[in-house]
This record gives structure tokens, sequence and C-alpha cells, in this order.
């Protein structure tokens, strides 16, 4: 239900008919200990009001009748016994249009998923991606015809496919908007069914794009699929034999709870029994899926823990059946749409299920799922697992009150408070992590919230705006559980702040959660966990994909072992001069922006307030750089200033040229449409695009929308009070028409850079120290003209306050530079996903990934877990596709009958001397030849001066010789030895940590 007010939805209603206790605490982050004795739907109305006031939260409080599910969507019930089921499923299959129905359960470690969207649904998009595109470099005139694309990007289009081709010169019969079929896909071209022998012949140009065709898939109702559960949804291919074992004891919970009225009790052995016994009598009466042999220790922890909703699986769960029931409703092509989640006990989820394999989809509607290696590794006492009339009893009943004890006094580390961070501290204090008196949990971030993060970190709300993160993150936690002992900080993890994370904070660790956003962040607190072999629990999210990484000390690989490659860039060149996608428009658009609006402005300030001490530093520069920079400054204080708000209007008039058209001209004059490299090939081959010229016309809105935006900003930058009429497009045009708009005259010799390596566009110049002078004495006549201590406002780019004209000078930017170069032009939403540089994120996504991570915090906590109990995970909610696996172990090295991995660390403890040090080394049969600390070399037998070192303590040296600060607080430093075995062989050891306090 959270999911789903996050996501938009025109409406969600909450059915419960029962009221709360102390067992729902456990995994229902709406309730609180107030709420006991209340009706369940109505405590969670007013707080999932909250999250989103444009969706119309409501309880059910009533019996739920057919009439009831007539007035929805889709629904999805929880808790509810196989015979309602069967009934409320046949009645939405009748109803006209099909109401997608959903059945969902969490019991302990355990979950499954029916889905029914009716005998026909419309599925619009398979995979959720982006259309994939080519730039043609060729095509043969042959059947079938080969299509060849640049090989700047590897293609994605597999055997298939249907595509469509646009802008093809020379063979135009291609660009009648037909689909033709892919056959033969390989990297950089592919083959379609077609006979281009009578075509034209290809001459330059042209776009492919993927067509995606919707697929109609045919749901079996639940009173079938009992009988015939047909084909399930795997997510870990090591118990690719359970999903058959889970559905009978899904029924068997249901037969149970029929006759007894209750769930097994845990730890019962009577009830255990008697549940096995209703298994096999279920596997007994099966015909295409009966089992040879049951699992009957599995099922005896199945229903030992059936009546538990464990938060993380309630997380999981809840994120995959919101995210399809996103899919369901958008399915109808209807904007608004109704839902009905059945009993807000547990949560929500999944719809149509397809598993790819060798580009066919196996369609599935059940799923189901275990997490039984979470359970601790020794054997669990029933006395143990009775409640204790605590807001933990759920999951007491599952791992008993020993885990639970340790996870209420650990002392985590959560670095990050943004979506991922969120999710996680909801779950932490749902857990009882760090509930404790024993127990600490610290979350830091720097970042503050924008409006942007409303949609998916549901912690915060719109009153929060500007506030620190993780401060409202860990009020907003503890107001889940008062017992959470949490400390949040504005830090960011860095070397710089190794003060605050020092070594007595790193060392009373027992777990580092990562919640982080980017790589560099990310390597940096595996470094750290490694150093201090701490387990590191990685997760990270992009739309509906997600994946997560145990990173384990002694056990597993860690996160740094293995990485992707890095994104490729844009050459400076190809945005600047020769832009193929509105990906590059976007870019120049948000450069602009900066040298416009921040940067230009930064450097005038910098000038005004001391001009003898900014004229210095210029000089000592002394390169094109500077020479460009001072340019921009004068031109800024000189033809450029703005002394009143029509000021502003004729210099976005003057933009709008010199972007648009004067510079086009330039590049077109340097680059004639015939231009031939030096090899003699055209010079406009693709990727490149032949630009024209935009006429500016008062009567296009576009370009009156860009001189509002870019005439405003200029204002605010100049400090020029805006008037009222300013806003009026009708007064603007006028204006604008008015502005008199110099003709301009290519130049010859203008270099214009077309080297993809070049990393800066500057050329430069053996005047430019002379140029530089020249400037810097204008500038000086500029300033006296101006009144004293003037300065500009420097704007800051802020993507979120859709009142301050920065995305809209952004996308007439883009647009206007897509429009030279007959690129694709976006609405401003799509600007500014790409300009604004977000990273898509979801809170469906989001909340299964944090799920899966405390699922495995469970196994860190509990310790003496094998690396064959934790699991990696990727997924993709968009097929949905789930991926398990075992964590990769570490690579070791050896020595002798020595044994280590990355994980280790060797440590020395005392005051010694380098000759100690090397003494210490050699009784492991180790010749150290070189021991260095950080840059320094600390000792070296190469060199005959290092002798006089052998004698001196390690710590006065590296002091002495790398300049190591050694702070009171810290009580070690660090070398790095180079050792060769008796054979010569270099041996690469381990780090040494000297305790020399």
């Amino acid at each position: 239900a959270k999911n789903l007010a996050l996501a938009g939805v025109k409406s969600v209603t909450l059915h419960d008919v029962e009221n709360v206790d102390m067992w729902d605490l456990s995994g229902n982050f709406f309730l609180s200990e107030d709420d006991i004795g209340k009706n369940r739907a109505a405590a969670c109305v007013e707080k999932l009001q909250e999250l989103n006031n444009a969706v119309l939260v409501s309880a059910l409080t009533e019996g739920l009748t057919t009439e009831h599910l007539s007035k929805f969507q889709a629904v999805v019930f929880t808790n509810l016994s196989l015979d309602k089921a069967v009934e409320f499923n046949d009645y939405c299959r009748s109803h006209q249009p099909p109401i997608p129905f959903i059945k969902t359960e969490v019991c302990g470690l355990f979950g499954s998923v029916f889905c029914d969207f009716g005998p026909e649904f419309t599925v619009l998009d398979v995979d959720g991606e982006d259309p994939h595109t080519g730039i043609i470099a060729s095509i043969s005139n042959d059947n079938p015809a080969m299509v060849s694309c640049v090989d700047d990007e590897r293609l994605e289009f597999q055997d298939g496919d249907l595509v469509v081709f646009s802008e093809v010169s020379g063979m135009t019969e291609l660009n009648d908007g037909k689909p033709r079929k892919i056959v033969d896909a390989r990297p950089f071209s592919f083959c379609i069914e077609e006979d281009t022998r009578n075509f034209g012949i290809y001459a330059k140009g042209g776009i492919v794009t993927q067509v995606k065709e919707p697929m109609i898939l045919e749901f079996k109702s639940l009173r079938e699929c009992i009988k015939e559960p047909g084909n399930f949804l795997l997510s870990d291919f090591s118990k690719y034999q359970r999903p058959p074992l889970l559905h009978f004891a899904f029924l068997a919970l249901d037969n149970f709870r029929q006759k007894f009225g209750r769930f097994p009790v845990a730890g019962c052995d009577q009830d255990a029994r008697k549940f096995v016994e209703f298994t096999a009598s279920i596997n007994e009466a099966a015909i295409d899926y009966k089992m040879d042999e049951l699992d009957e220790k599995l099922l005896q922890h199945f229903a030992s823990g059936s009546r538990a909703v464990l938060n993380p699986m309630a997380a999981m769960f809840g994120g995959i059946v919101g995210q399809e029931l996103v899919k369901a409703c958008s399915g109808k092509f209807h904007p608004q749409y109704q839902v009905c989640v059945m009993n807000c006990k547990i949560f929500t989820f999944m719809m149509f299920c397809w598993f790819l394999s060798d580009f066919s989809f196996l369609f599935c509607q059940f799923f189901y799922f275990d997490s039984l290696e979470s359970l601790p590794t020794y054997a669990l006492d029933p006395k143990d697992l009775k409640p204790l009339n605590s807001r933990y009893d759920a999951q007491i009943s599952v791992f008993g009150s020993k885990l639970q004890k340790k996870m209420r006094d650990s002392n985590i580390f959560v670095v990050g408070s943004g979506a991922l961070g969120c999710e996680f501290l909801k779950n932490f204090a749902l857990m009882g992590v760090s509930c404790g008196r024993k127990g600490k949990l610290t979350i830091t971030d720097d970042d503050v919230i924008e409006k942007s993060n409303l949609s998916r970190q549901f912690l915060f709300r719109d009153w929060n705006i500007g506030q620190a993160k993780s401060t409202v993150a860990a009020t907003a936690a503890s107001a889940i559980n008062s017992c959470l002992h949490i400390d949040a900080l504005q830090n960011r993890a860095c070397p710089e702040t190794e003060h605050v994370f020092n070594d007595a904070f790193w060392e009373g660790l027992d777990a580092v959660i990562n919640a982080l956003d980017n790589v560099n962040a990310r390597m940096y607190m595996d470094m750290r966990c490694l150093y201090f072999q701490k387990p590191l629990l990685e997760s990270g999210t992009l739309g509906p994909k997600c994946n997560t990484q145990m990173v384990i000390p002694h056990l597993t690989e860690n996160y740094g072992a293995s990485r992707d490659p890095p994104e490729k860039q844009a050459p400076m060149c190809t945005v600047h001069s020769f832009p193929h996608n509105i990906d590059h428009c976007l870019t120049w658009a948000r450069s602009e922006f900066e040298g416009l609006l921040e940067k230009t402005p930064n450097e005038v300030n910098s000038f005004m307030s001391n001009p003898a001490e900014y004229a210095a530093a210029m000089r000592k520069a002394g390169d094109a750089q500077a020479r460009e920079l001072l340019e921009r400054v004068r031109e800024c204080l000189d033809k450029e200033r703005c002394d009143k708000f029509e000021d502003c209007i004729a210099w976005a008039r003057l933009k709008f040229e010199d972007y648009f058209s004067n510079r086009v001209k330039q590049l077109t004059f340097t680059f004639p449409e015939d231009a031939a490299t030096s090899t003699g090939a055209p010079f406009w081959s693709a990727p490149k695009r032949f630009p024209r010229p935009v006429q500016f016309s008062a009567v296009d809105s576009s370009h009156i929308q860009f001189i509002l935006s870019a005439s405003i900003l200029r204002a605010v930058s100049f400090g020029i009070p805006i008037p009222d009429w300013a806003k009026n497009t009708g007064n603007l045009a006028d204006i604008v028409s008015k502005v008199a708009v110099p003709e301009f005259e290519p130049k010859s010799g203008v270099k214009i850079e077309t080297d993809e390596k070049a990393t800066n566009l500057s050329s430069a110049s053996v005047d430019d120290a002379a140029v530089i002078e020249d400037l810097l004495t204008k500038l000086e006549a500029c300033a006296k003209k101006l009144p004293s201590g003037f300065q500009m406002k420097p704007i800051q780019f802020e993507k979120d306050d859709d009142t301050n004209f920065h995305m809209d000078l952004i996308a007439g930017l883009a647009n206007m530079r897509a429009r030279n170069y007959g690129i694709q032009v976006v609405d401003k939403l799509k600007a500014k996903f790409i300009a604004g540089r977000i990273i898509p994120a979801i809170a469906t996504t989001t909340a299964m990934a944090t799920g899966l991570v405390c699922l495995e915090l469970y196994k860190v906590l509990a310790g003496d877990h094998p690396v064959e109990d934790y699991r990696n995970t990727f997924a993709n909610l968009a097929l949905p596709m789930f991926s398990m696996a075992e964590p990769v172990p570490p690579k070791e090295m050896k020595h002798q009958d020595m044994r280590w991995t990355v994980w280790d660390r060797w440590s020395i403890k005392g005051n010694i001397t380098v000759a100690e040090l090397l003494k210490w080394l050699s009784d492991k049969g180790l010749t150290a030849y070189s021991v260095s600390c950080g840059t320094s070399l600390l000792y070296n037998t190469m060199f005959p001066r290092h002798k006089d070192r052998l004698k001196r303590k390690m710590v006065d040296v590296a002091q002495e010789v790398a300049k190591v600060d050694v702070p009171a607080y810290r009580k070690h430093f660090d070398v790095v030895v180079a050792c060769e075995d008796d054979d010569g062989n270099d041996i690469d050891i381990p780090l040494i940590s000297i305790y020399f306090r």
C-alpha cells in the first residue's frame, strides 16, 4: 500500500475486519502500541495518506463482498482462505472488464504469490526498457539485406525484434514506417527479412529503432491452477525443486487452518507432524506434480514460523506486488485507477511473470520464495520461540529470543539516508536492530531533502524539504519504534572524516549497510570494511532493477574485486559541435547554463572583490583556459552587461542568434556538407549529423519561451527587478521583434575541435600572455564604470523548483539545438531526468532490495553461517526476473604453510624497530627488501644510507620520512612490505599494522 501511494495511483482502499494486537507490530510500520485494539485498516489510513495527498486513501472495515470488488480496478488479497480466494477470483474473472486478482502470503521465511488478470490481458511493454536504436552506416542491396551500424556502441537488437527505419538517404523505400524483422543479429550489424535488390542504393544517414509489440497473456483461474499450477517463476536455481513442495505446503497450511482455526504453534512438534501429514496427503493426491520425497525438516520449519509476517519478507513481497499492480493498471490504457489492498496486516505482489530463455517467454502465475538459510545454524530450542508479549514476538517465533537479543544489541553503520536508507531504517526499527541498551545505529548523509525525493524516500514529507536527510529519517524511524538507539550525522564518509569515523568507531561495528548512489563512495566503504574486517551489505537500484551483494570477512570477495566498466562519456567535440542524440544536447545545455549563470558570475565576483589578486592568478595561469575565462568575464561586464530588464531580453535574443544560427553557420562554413576527411571519406558521415540554422520567429511559442526563461534568469543574476509584464508572452514578442540583430558573416581559419580524444576545447596560442594582459586592462576599465561593491548573483542549477525557470532554459537550449541537428526534441520532464542526472529509483524496487538485504542481516548477526548460506541477488521487476547465487569466495594466496586472502591484515604489537620488522618477516620465510608507508619509502635494501634506520623505531621513521600524522586517538599505522621467498620469487603479503601504543 505504501508503494502504491508513492507511485501515485488514484486511490487505495485498505480492507481489514480485525483489530491491532502486539503481534502486528513486527511487520506493519504504520502501527504502534497506541493503535492496539483499533481496526488495522483504519489505523493505517492517516499515515498512508501523508505519503501522497494526490492519492485518495480509505478504509473498508466491514465484511467483504463481491459488490465491493466491482468498484476496483485491481485487488490484492492476503491472509485469505483458499475457498474464499477461489470465490473472489471467479468473480474477478467474470467481471467485465476482468479485475486483476492477486493472492499473496508471507509465512515466516516463506512467501507465495498467485496472479490472474483475466482470460486476455494486454502487455504493452514486455521489459520496460527504452526501444533500442542504432545509427546506420550502410545497407546492402541483397536478400536478406544487411544493415551495418556505426561501431561506437554495440547494438542491443536480438533475432526476432521488429525495427523501423527513418532518415535513410538513397534507399528511401525503407522510410515507409513498416516494421521489419531482424535475423542474424550481431554486435554492430544485422540482417532484415527484406529483399532490397530493387531498392535505391544506400547513400548516407538513417536511424533504426526497435518496435515493441503488445503481448496478449491468457491467465488461468486459481481454481484450475491449484490442481495444475503450471510453471513456477524461479528465483534461486539451487532450489529448482522447491517450488512444487512449497505449493503443497501453502495448500496444507490452508487445510490446517480450516480444521483447527489457527496457525501451527511455533516449536510445537505435534502441530509440525500434523502439518507434514496434511502436505503428504496433498502430494499423494497430485498427479503431474507428485514428489517422490518430501523434505520434512523444511516443512517443520514452515509450520513453526507460518504465523509470522517478518518485515524483510513483507518489504520484499510488497515491492514486487506493488510494481506488478502498477503494470496491471497501466495496461488498461487508463491514466487514473483504483486499487484495493485486502488485509493491511501484510502487503502486496505480482502479476504476470515471464522467464526469458532462448528469446521466448515462459508464462508463470505462481511465485514461491523462501529464505530458510536465514535461520541460525544452531538448533532452535522450542522454549526460545515462545512469545514474550513484545513487539518482536512474530520474529522471535521464527528465530528465537537469542538472536533477537543479538539484533537489539548490535552496532550498525548505515551510510546514506536516501531511498535505500529510509527503507533500511524502517526495517531495522521493526526488526529491533539496535533497539537494546547496548545497541546503536549510526546513520550519516551530508545531503538535504529535495522535492523529487518524496516519490520514493517515504520517511520524508513536504514540510521536511531543505532539512538534513539523516536527521529527519532518524526522527521518523524513532517514531516507528521509540526504542531505536540512533545517532544521525551529516558527515560524508570519506578520508576527510576519518577523525569522526575513527578506529574506535570502526572496531565497535557489527555490520555496515551501504545505501549509496555512486561507485566512488561504495569503493571507499569497501576499502574501510576490508581494512577493519567488517561485513558490508551492499545494494543498489536502477528503475525496476536492483542488485544486492554480501561482502563477508574471509568468506566472500570484496566489492572492489569485480567492477562494472565505467560509463562511456561522449567526447567533448561531440557534445560541443557534433551531437547526434538528445543526451548530447542536454549535456551541452547544462554546461552552458552553468557557464553563463553560475561560473561566470562567480568569476565576476572574484574579480570585483579583489582585482589585483584575481589579475595575479590569471597571469600565473597564463593559458588558453585563463584567456577564455577572462573573455567571458569581460563580455559579461561590457557589451553583455544588463542594467534593466529590456537589456536582458535583448541579451537573450542575441544569445538565441549566436547559439542556434551563427555558430551553425560558422560550423557549416568550416565544414561544408560535401567536406571530406584527410582520407577522402565524407566528413559528415554517421554518426555526425549535418546541422541547419534555426530562424528566430516571434510567433513560435518555443522561441518566446526560451527568451522568457533566459531573460528572467539573466535579470536574477544581475539583481534586476522583473516587471509584472515580463511573463506576458505577447508583450515579450513585441519587444523581442524590435531587437537589432547584426548580420553574421562566417570567418575563415576558425579552429573547430574534431578530435574525440581532446579534453579541452580552448585552443592554445603563443600570444596567450599578451591577450590576458590586454583583457585585464579592459576589465579594469569596465570595473570603473560599475557601482562600488558591485556583485552578481550566481545561480546554482536546481531541478526540483518548477517556478525558477532553470529547467525551462535547459530544455529550451537542448531542444533548439536538437532542431539544428534534426534530433527528436523532448518534453521538460524528460529533459529534467537527463540534465538533472537523476538516477531512476522507484519505491517498489527499493523496498524489495532492502528486504533481501535484511534477510542476509539475520545471517550476519547470528554468525557462523558458511558462504553457501549467503545470497547475492540481481532482479528486474519489469520482467519480472530474479537471479540469486552464492557469493564468490576471495582469492587465496599461499606461502609455505601460510594461507591468506585480501581480508587478512598482519598485526605486530609493540613499538618495534625496522630491524625487528625484518626479523619478524624472516621468521616466516620471507625476505623483506622494501618497506613503504603511504607514498614514502621507509626502507629499501638498494639504498646504503637506509641501513642507518634499522635500529630506529618504525613509528619515528614513519613520522620523519612519510610525515605520518599520529594523533592521540590513533594506536597504529600501516606499512606495505615487498618480500620475496628463498627462490627470489615476489610474494604479495597482506598489509602490516604496527600497534606502537
